[in-house]
């Protein structure tokens, strides 16, 4: 550990801090409306001397060398614009709107540029991203694997969002339907983060994807409202959604909502289990109805009291019911059973889940340094009550019985930071963080019996505890040009007091990224990387409540659960400014895996549960690109290979497999404003502790129509292959294959976008809620 802060500290020392002269000004339209993330390229006669790229204000400041004799502004949907008088202060740039049709544009500029850490994709630069929505994009970003239910960059799970520097919080598909409602024309850049820098918190190991919008400031209202419908014959949802913007001097009001409900959403699954222990074999079907509603609104409210002062407030609040009935049917047989079992579970969930976060922030110098306080406050409930009978065919007897189990979580965090801008090539930001978590267990069941219900107290529990968390962090970013260098160091201090096993500890945890530009314009890049992370056990994981989904498979949480150690490197390029190359190691400490596990006093049973591994060694191997290959057809491919290596004990040896996740879309533009988009996605056979699932592959086409400025209407169509999933599990002579079939669904959607005034950027409020902790992964 020593040996790295030295080398990180030679490293920060030895990078030269850039000479070159700087010039500036301001990029806008003809309307005075500022250009964010316009193309700002210094000439010196052919050669390039430098560049950069306009701010949210369309300013921008570069240095370049003293020979400049010609300067080039482009931004895509605009006329470039060529200066050959160069002074300091340019002054006013005007770019003018090019009457180039979309069935016209050949992509050539840049779509992805790299940084130390990150890779960023400029969706503003693409004309090909329109009347998309931030799910649909990230399904094509670089690294990242997009499904309706989870996010992960170059393979790693647990993947955390921000709008701008707000942490969402949500996580499933709650996330991916509120992605759906951020339409394109609202983004200006995705950056993907795989391993989060000092600033984050430690447990980030799955990455950060922010989302960042367009910062036009003039004041007026926009929005834009749409409905989402998914249809088949096992399938319902239904999804309005509406977001709109009030912008008015120094104030701004952010209003969003949607609505995710299905009346009815069906499967069949069927279970084949051998338990060589007792020579026994079963059979089950269970067949599967879910009633849902989920919903979100959000409230946020905006201040700028000076050129120098923000103050943000911002109120979250969303709500999942679910209503689940299982019908099963088991049928045993053996040398000594000949058995069948019958049973119905009924399950009710409701969640809801308060959030509040306040953000103020102080520029302290001309250079932008900025002294930033961010407090949020979290507050989620959750209960779950079932009702669930099984009967013998063997005997006239039944077992009834109900459980009410309720959760609930209080947490608060509160970041303080200072970032000091020394130049353009030269700035370092510390900080601290402090976070208390307040969770609280119970369940309650009961039996039926003699006509009546009884207490059962051998299963009751109540269970809660505290964590404390308090960090300390600092990052330094240096840019010469050429080389980007960010390097960083956090120290973590947890502390829990109450009814789980997690000790109290205090980490360390370093990373470094270097990138260099291999040429003037910076679309051919390489870069490299050094993270250290920790994963702490979610909160459903270690909750202790014992729920059955079918007649003999359970779910359970662990309370013995402790945090994993990552230690990972990676080395990547761009090419091309839209094709990119990554590989990279991990070396993963006491995973924590989801698992099946048997209970010798109950063979015929198994429960899903979480435990610890040895030890988990990974490298992946990752390539993805986007080509133009007419003018009216464009293509882009992703594919990742990972090499899995698990020890499921200390004294064991490693397990080693590998796997394969695919994706491909292509877009053919068509006359009269439509789109045909052709989506492949395909992970092969995978192994996950004791659990194999089996190859996944779907194919989705959707047509896509633009009806002026304000309509767009998309149908689709998924799973026109109906694969079945399927799952296998072995543990301790136990083996269980479990599939379902999917089925054919129809996909709707319409969206209006208004605008009354000009534009404008929706500023968000910033949030340092960890939901990490809430997954269920």
């Amino acid at each position: 550990m020593k040996r790295a802060l030295i080398i990180l500290t030679i490293l920060l020392c030895s990078i030269p801090l850039p000479s070159a002269k700087e010039i500036e000004g301001i990029v806008t339209d003809t309307d005075s409306i500022p250009i964010e993330f316009a193309n700002v390229t210094a000439f010196a006669n052919d050669s390039v001397v430098g560049g950069g790229i306009t701010d949210a204000s369309g300013l921008f400041n570069i240095k370049v060398g003293s020979d400049c004799n010609r300067l080039r502004v482009s931004f895509v949907g605009y006329d470039d614009a060529f200066l050959t008088t160069i002074q300091q202060n340019m002054g006013r740039i005007v770019l003018h709107q090019t009457s180039t049709t979309l069935q016209e544009v050949v992509v050539k500029a840049p779509l992805i540029r790299r940084e130390a850490d990150r890779i960023v994709l400029n969706v503003a630069a693409n004309p090909l991203t329109a009347n998309k929505d931030a799910q649909e994009l990230l399904k094509t970003a670089p690294g990242v694997w997009a499904t309706d239910e989870s996010l992960s960059i170059y393979g790693q799970s647990g993947t955390a969002v921000y709008i701008d520097d707000r942490k969402v919080n949500m996580s499933g598909n709650q996330l991916m339907t509120y992605l759906k409602s951020i339409q394109s024309s609202s983004i200006a850049t995705i950056e993907i983060i795989p391993k989060g820098g000092a600033e984050y918190s430690a447990d980030l190991s799955g990455g950060i994807i922010k989302i960042n919008l367009k910062r036009n400031r003039v004041d007026g209202l926009t929005g834009v409202a749409g409905l989402n419908l998914t249809a088949g014959e096992y399938k319902q949802w239904i999804n309005p959604f509406v977001n709109l913007s009030l912008h008015n001097g120094k104030w701004t009001i952010n209003i969003n909502g949607n609505v995710n409900g299905s009346p009815s959403d069906r499967y069949t699954s069927y279970e084949e289990s051998t338990n060589a222990y007792v020579s026994q074999e079963m059979f089950g079907v269970s067949c599967h109805k879910k009633k849902v509603m989920q919903g979100n609104v959000s409230l946020g409210v905006f201040y700028e009291p000076t050129d120098r002062d923000k103050i943000g407030l911002q109120f979250d609040y969303s709500l999942d019911k679910t209503r689940h009935t299982s019908n099963s049917e088991t049928e045993i047989s053996g040398p000594k059973v000949q058995d069948g079992t019958f049973g119905t579970y009924e399950s009710q969930d409701r969640f809801h889940n308060l959030n509040v976060a306040f953000n103020w922030s102080h520029t302290t110098d001309k250079k932008g340094s900025v002294l930033k306080l961010v407090s949020n406050y979290n507050y989620q409930h959750s209960s779950a009550t079932e009702d669930n009978v099984m009967r013998w065919s063997y005997i006239q007897k039944d077992s009834v019985y109900n459980t009410d189990n309720r959760n609930r979580y209080n947490i608060f965090m509160t970041d303080f930071s200072f970032r000091k801008v020394f130049n353009t090539g030269w700035n370092l930001n510390v900080g601290a963080k402090y976070t208390f978590n307040n969770v609280s267990n119970r369940s309650f069941h009961h039996f039926f019996k003699d006509e009546s219900w009884v207490s059962d107290t051998r299963y009751d529990f109540d269970s809660s505890y505290d964590e404390n968390i308090a960090a300390v962090y600092v990052t330094a970013n240096v840019n010469t040009g050429r080389w980007k260098f960010k390097a960083g160091i956090r120290g973590e201090y947890s502390g829990t007091n109450g009814g789980v096993t997690i000790k109290d500890r205090f980490d360390i945890f370093p990373n470094a990224n270097i990138s260099y530009n291999l040429t003037e314009k910076g679309d051919y890049t390489v870069a490299v990387g050094y993270y250290r992370n920790i994963r702490r056990p979610s909160f459903h994981s270690l909750n202790p409540i014992v729920r059955q989904v079918s007649d003999y498979t359970y779910t359970v949480g662990n309370q013995e659960l402790v945090p994993s150690l990552t230690d990972a490197v990676s080395l990547d390029f761009v090419l091309a400014g839209r094709f990119t190359v990554a590989a990279g190691y991990s070396m993963t400490y006491n995973p924590i895996r989801q698992m099946f596990a048997s209970n010798p006093e109950y063979p015929e049973r198994l429960y899903l549960t979480w435990g610890n591994e040895g030890k988990d060694r990974n490298i992946f191997i990752h390539g993805d690109g986007f080509i133009n290959i007419t003018k009216w057809w464009n293509l882009y491919s992703s594919l990742t290979y990972m090499i899995t290596s698990q020890k499921l004990t200390d004294t064991g040896s490693f397990d080693t497999f590998g796997y394969l996740q695919l994706v491909a879309s292509t877009t053919f533009t068509l006359p009269r404003n439509f789109n045909l988009t052709m989506s492949c996605f395909y992970n092969s056979k995978m192994k996950i502790g004791n659990i194999t699932v089996f190859p996944i592959l779907n194919l989705n086409p959707t047509l896509q129509k633009q009806f002026g400025q304000h309509w767009s209407v998309s149908v689709g169509v998924e799973n026109i292959l109906q694969r079945k999933s399927k799952i296998r599990t072995e543990s301790s002579g136990y083996n269980r294959l479990t599939y379902s079939k999917t089925y054919v669904t129809a996909k709707i959607g319409v969206t209006y976008k208004f605008n009354s005034g000009k534009r404008f950027r929706a500023p968000r409020i910033e949030k340092n809620t960890d939901n990490s902790r809430f997954s269920k992964e």
